[in-house]
């Protein structure tokens, strides 16, 4: 009976009424038995089959398990009650390789993130020796010169404001500074590409 002869019954009085509910009830529970018996025929090689494509019995398992909840939502008893293994193989082949696809992009994703971070840390060791060695080479320069550096790149003054507040002439500061750039080029030779990205001393 199709779903619309089901529902001019249900308005046929009471009695007709009591009649197509135990019709539906009893069609329900013959579609809940033959799905039991196709569940129980194919779940095994169902799951074997997934498991040639994904190569992990467990998530073989939960690609067939998903197939058969779709395969239960569709109304197969009309459409595929007859060929119910094509269809359900078919299901199970293209669903494990969604999950393999799936797969792919994760790694893909997790690959490029452990490239960053390794990359990041890379990064980070290296601008912590380089300001290490910035340290060392600054120590090594007279203390005018050093405070007229420091009084440029850390302060950003200029070097009329530097001359003003050391009190001394702008000749001095450029002398100074010229002094402090040659020697930090020499002593910071192997980092000179990372201090030009990060501090621009303009060497």
């Amino acid at each position: 009976m199709s779903k619309g002869n089901q529902v001019i019954c249900c308005h046929i009085g009471n009695s007709s009424n009591s009649h197509c509910l135990e019709k539906n009830q009893s069609m329900q529970t013959l579609k809940e038995k033959n799905f039991e018996v196709i569940f129980r025929q194919h779940f095994k090689e169902l799951v074997h089959h997934s498991f040639k494509i994904l190569q992990d019995a467990q998530r073989a398992e939960e690609v067939v398990q998903q197939v058969f909840l779709k395969f239960w939502e569709k109304d197969w008893e009309n459409d595929l009650y007859n060929s119910p293994r094509s269809y359900l193989y078919r299901a199970v082949y293209n669903e494990s390789l969604n999950r393999l696809k799936q797969d792919q992009v994760r790694r893909r994703y997790e690959n490029f993130q452990l490239e960053n971070n390794r990359h990041a840390g890379y990064e980070l060791q290296q601008e912590k020796e380089l300001t290490s060695q910035i340290q060392v080479a600054l120590g090594q320069l007279p203390e005018k010169c050093r405070t007229v550096f420091e009084l440029s790149r850390y302060q950003d003054l200029k070097n009329q404001q530097i001359a003003d507040q050391l009190n001394i002439s702008l000749k001095t500061v450029e002398g100074h500074m010229s002094k402090a750039l040659r020697h930090l080029r020499v002593h910071l030779a192997d980092y000179l590409t990372l201090i030009l990205l990060t501090l621009t001393i303009g060497i």
